[in-house]
């Protein structure tokens, strides 16, 4: 006989701690997860406060108003991990506000644990004259029972809570895992707490307020969601889709309504068709769903052209609008004079397209990295009849008891679950975002022919020739000195010529050689204009014609490495312009250069650096000279180069100024022959500056100048060479 035994499933106390850091993704979703338990609760307000932030005594307190919890809550739902309090046929509706319950997974109080180790809790249920309080030690409770089972909480009957309506909850979090908080990662965590509600809708039932006890409170100040940014876009559109009221067997298609608005500023002279809309209307779908549905009853693929009740099953009624902006300078000028960095900002921090049950946020849609919807594909795809992420806000509303059995979250927080159900949704959506984009071509065909006529005439040629350098160095005489360097420059300089016109190749690796000596040999003829002619730095430049030569082959994968600090880049781009910076009464700050930031060390293709760097300098030249131009005298030009070694995930060199900033999208500049100077480039200083760094392993990023520990004074553009670590 075989022997049979029964053996218990055990669960290692280690499970919590890798639970609470792998079923929470980010800082930002933890707080979110303890905003819904206030939200489920019936509270009418969240605080979230940060105390000493970026101290040893650092603590993050979040506190509600809501009903609180008894000592038997806080044993049987609380501490009890995976209940089905909230889930299935427990889900409740709250008795306040009627709210269905957003937690179903029983594990959400576990995001505290990514948040900080020691965490106190103190809560009084409503009606109740003490309250109860607990306190966690997260490393010492995993460490004192091998099993989980075996683990033990104290609670205790406190008399004194301080809550403001006599009841709620207090959460107490210290020792914190992050220690130590950038401007940028505290701004991004405050944005998406603050987005958690609903920023689209006027009801006031549920509020969260966010605050600092320090001066990091400047940080967040700054941060706003105007709604007259919104009001003044460029392109507005809202639907409601339902399910029909009619007879579902004689109509079983749902119902379309929806509101388009063009909103061009006065001062652009566009005229304005009167206000589109129209009610009861159907969605129309196409074959949209055909490879997901399968086969009819007779065996032939699904054809369905408009969406029907039953395509709502498991989604419920949506709601949405969408707001799209053109952030061309002269657009927005009209609207927001004197604004135009807080509302390019504002587009920035609040892209995409977002999804809200009951107006609480369904993360991650809408954030930076995600683009549901392929609005960014499509655009690529077919640039002139599309709208992009970057220039889109938009909200997707669903109501909590129709869709959560079909929309189901997944047990990290970190979007739905891509069932069935979840690619009709996203089917629907987009249908109804390219009927939007349908009605708004006209005007943006409109738009797009105001900004052809104020394009300014694009000259693209290679600039001085070889045979003007050398005439203008036999003036000085100084050909004889540089005779030798300037052969080599102008037969190399003829062989990349000919290998590209011969070879029929479009150049944009060779035209990028081009770029570099045609802007190297202008600052030597720039340099010899002066009265005091510096023949070092002319030899220098000189020499740096040959490196960028030999250096830059048709596809740049010829460079050698070689190890150099940040310090040393920035100070060979300094003295490669200092002419230029006292011709042009530029002022120049560079901390690092007087010891006020850290250097870091590199290792890459150092001549390439020193050019994109310079490339830079002499963009922010040009926009800053040309802003005083139009302002005046009293307008004074600044240059900006540091370091930053906390903000992104690497060092980083930051290059900034207080000119106009960028007019179009700053990614889209990074591509090949696109500018906005009116004369001479060629516009591939973006586009040469993104390949050296994407050849560093690094990145060029545009980071907002809020987000960065820069003076106030630094308006305009701003950039960030991020280096790999440990390079």
């Amino acid at each position: 006989m075989i022997d049979k035994r029964k053996h218990h499933i055990k669960a290692k106390s280690h499970i919590l701690s890798l639970l609470g850091e792998e079923l929470i993704g980010s800082d930002s979703l933890a707080i979110f997860e303890l905003v819904k338990n206030a939200y489920d609760a019936d509270a009418d307000k969240v605080k979230v406060k940060f105390i000493d932030l970026n101290t040893n005594s650092q603590k993050i307190i979040i506190e509600d108003d809501g009903h609180g919890m008894s000592s038997k809550t806080i044993q049987n739902v609380w501490l009890t991990i995976g209940t089905d309090f909230k889930r299935g046929k427990n889900r409740k509706v709250s008795e306040k506000y009627n709210r269905v319950s957003f937690g179903n997974k029983g594990v959400g109080r576990l995001a505290v644990h990514k948040l900080a180790k020691i965490i106190e809790l103190e809560t009084q249920e409503q009606g109740e004259m003490f309250a109860n309080r607990l306190e966690i030690n997260w490393p010492k409770l995993i460490n004192s029972k091998e099993y989980i089972q075996d683990l033990e909480v104290e609670v205790e009957t406190i008399s004194t809570t301080n809550f403001e309506k006599g009841q709620g909850t207090r959460i107490v979090l210290s020792d914190l895992t992050t220690k130590n908080w950038t401007k940028k990662s505290f701004r991004e965590l405050v944005r998406k707490i603050d987005n958690i509600k609903n920023p689209f809708q006027k009801n006031s039932d549920f509020s969260i307020e966010i605050t600092c006890n320090d001066w990091h409170k400047e940080w967040i100040e700054s941060i706003k969601t105007p709604k007259e940014i919104l009001e003044n876009s460029l392109y507005q559109f809202d639907f409601n889709l339902d399910l029909s009221e009619q007879d579902e067997e004689n109509f079983p298609f749902s119902t379309f309504n929806w509101n388009y608005k063009f909103n061009p500023h006065k001062n652009t002279k566009i005229e304005k068709d009167k206000k589109a809309s129209e009610k009861n209307s159907l969605l129309h779908i196409g074959d949209a769903f055909k490879d997901i549905e399968g086969l009819d009853k007779d065996g032939k693929p699904l054809h369905k052209k408009y969406l029907q009740n039953s395509d709502l099953k498991g989604i419920g009624n949506i709601k949405g609008r969408f707001y799209v902006f053109n952030q061309n300078r002269a657009i927005l000028e009209g609207h927001f004079p004197g604004q135009l960095q807080a509302v390019k900002n504002y587009i920035s921090d609040n892209k995409g397209v977002k999804i809200f049950r009951d107006n609480i946020r369904v993360y991650n849609y809408g954030e930076p990295n995600d683009d549901w919807l392929n609005l960014d594909y499509d655009k690529i795809q077919h640039a002139g009849s599309h709208f992009g992420k970057k220039v889109t806000i938009g909200v997707i509303e669903l109501d909590l008891a129709s869709s959560v059995d079909g929309l189901v979250e997944k047990t990290n927080r970190e979007g739905l679950i891509e069932n069935i159900t979840y690619d009709k949704f996203q089917i629907i959506v987009k249908s109804i975002f390219s009927f939007f984009e349908k009605i708004a071509l006209q005007d943006k065909e409109k738009i797009d022919e105001l900004l052809e006529g104020l394009k300014p005439i694009k000259k693209i040629g290679f600039g001085e020739t070889i045979q003007e350098l050398e005439e203008k160095l036999k003036e000085k005489q100084l050909d004889k000195e540089l005779e030798p360097l300037l052969k080599k420059v102008g037969k190399d300089y003829t062989e990349m010529r000919d290998i590209m016109v011969n070879s029929g190749m479009t150049g944009l690796n060779l035209g990028i050689a081009f770029h570099e000596i045609e802007r190297e040999m202008k600052y030597i003829n720039s340099d010899l204009q002066t009265d005091k002619i510096n023949i070092s730095e002319i030899k220098d430049r000189v020499s740096s014609l040959l490196q960028i030569m030999e250096s830059l082959s048709p596809l740049l994968r010829k460079n050698k490495k070689s190890n150099s600090t940040a310090k040393t880049i920035i100070e060979i781009s300094k003295r490669r312009h200092n002419n230029r910076f006292n011709y042009h009464n530029i002022v120049f700050s560079s901390p690092i250069l007087t010891g006020e930031n850290p250097d870091f060390k590199f290792k890459g293709p150092t001549n390439l650096i020193i050019s994109a760097v310079s490339n830079l300098i002499d963009n922010s030249i040009y926009w800053t000279t040309a802003k005083r131009d139009l302002i005046g005298n009293e307008y004074k030009p600044a240059i900006f180069i540091g370091t930053d070694l906390e903000t992104f995930e690497s060092p980083a060199i930051i290059i900034a100024d207080n000119g106009n900033g960028f007019s179009m999208e700053p990614e889209y500049l990074t591509q090949a022959f696109k500018t906005n100077k009116e004369e001479g480039g060629m516009g591939l200083g973006l586009y040469f500056t993104d390949l050296v760094m994407k050849m560093t392993g690094g990145k060029l990023l545009f980071p907002d100048q809020a987000d960065l520990n820069l003076s106030k004074a630094y308006t305009g553009a701003c950039i960030a060479l991020v280096f790999p670590k440990n390079s």
